[in-house]
């Protein structure tokens, strides 16, 4: 079964818990949420256990195999997460999952969290398997009539509204970042409670400087000046830029950093790799000139570390997510830096 957005997705779990999900896309707060419903609605069935793995680098598959198909002797049910930020598992784990998928204990149930898909996944033997036997959510980047109404149905649910000129507004300000539209939503409901919005609620509330700043940390980043970045971290933090969006931000540029990595390694087809990424022209040179400040391994590592900063961010694991960005950003510049943060080298 596959789905095209998160409100489908809901409908089909008020129904029923299927035993395997693959959530992919690159939207990270629709697919977080996605993610979340799901994880939900097992707990609610009795999976309370969560074992999560992490396909990066070389990565042991008969893991993924001993989790799903045994059986518990204590009754137990487990929640596995398997995620698959490249999307693609390769040979070995296209064989993996599509034996787990069919095979399935019935004390576990399996969520895969992938990037966006390209053609050849979808039409792969794993891909299908999934679809047979359980559900594929696919979520997208919101635009135009969709964002709209995306940020209606989040005023909503916080009691607010406005009219079709304060949606357009608001869109324009975040321009489909949803992490930082739901930052705003977040905001405008602390100053106003559960109102109608006029123009100028809108306008006097909502922040371009802080998005915009989110941006300055990333040239920054690339740039390796570790000097300007601490200033807008702080600057950041002075604004109570909610966690989650500088992660995003540093998560999208450490994907590219390690793709290019990987690429330059390989295969040595980095012209490629910007073009996926949508890399303007005007800026290969920053990213090449951050590329060979590190190795595959560091970016890596620091993707695992933004992993982590999150987990904090929810709950899930205590910790300063704060200090932990801070380190991934100087470690970011200065890849030498993750031998010296605990935190970071996990």
């Amino acid at each position: 079964m596959q789905l095209d957005d998160v409100k489908q997705l809901s409908h089909v779990l008020d129904k029923q818990l299927m035993p395997v999900y693959l959530v992919s896309g690159d939207e990270p707060l629709q697919q977080g949420e996605a993610v979340d419903l799901i994880r939900k609605k097992a707990r609610e069935a009795g999976f309370l256990n969560r074992e999560v793995f992490h396909v990066e680098g070389v990565f042991d598959w008969n893991q993924l195999i001993t989790a799903c198909l045994s059986q518990s002797l204590f009754a137990d049910k487990n929640l596995i997460e398997l995620n698959l930020p490249s999307g693609k598992p390769g040979r070995e784990g296209a064989k993996v999952i599509s034996e787990v998928v069919s095979e399935l204990s019935a004390d576990n149930v399996l969520i895969i969290v992938s990037g966006k898909l390209d053609g050849a996944s979808k039409s792969s033997k794993w891909f299908k398997s999934i679809d047979q036997h359980g559900v594929i959510a696919q979520v997208w980047p919101l635009n135009d009539h969709k964002l709209l109404q995306w940020l209606k149905h989040r005023l909503d649910r916080k009691g607010m509204a406005t009219n079709q000129q304060g949606l357009k507004l608001l869109a324009d300000s975040v321009e489909g970042n949803l992490l930082a539209a739901d930052q705003e939503i977040e905001k405008l409901h602390i100053l106003f409670g559960s109102v109608e919005l006029s123009m100028d609620d809108i306008t006097d509330a909502v922040a371009d400087n802080a998005r915009y700043d989110v941006f300055k940390l990333t040239d920054s980043l690339l740039a390796g000046d570790t000097t300007r970045t601490l200033q807008i971290l702080k600057g950041l933090l002075g604004e109570k830029l909610a966690a989650p969006v500088v992660l995003w931000a540093l998560m999208r540029e450490l994907r590219i950093l390690a793709s290019l990595s990987f690429e330059k390694k390989t295969s040595g087809r980095i012209e490629s790799t910007l073009k996926k990424y949508k890399v303007w022209n005007n800026k290969k040179r920053s990213y090449l000139n951050a590329l060979s400040r590190g190795s595959l391994t560091e970016w890596q590592s620091l993707i695992r570390a933004c992993a982590k900063a999150e987990r904090i961010t929810k709950g899930v694991e205590d910790g300063d997510e704060w200090l932990v960005i801070e380190q991934i950003c100087l470690a970011f510049c200065e890849p030498r830096r993750l031998q010296q943060y605990a935190l970071v080298a996990v």
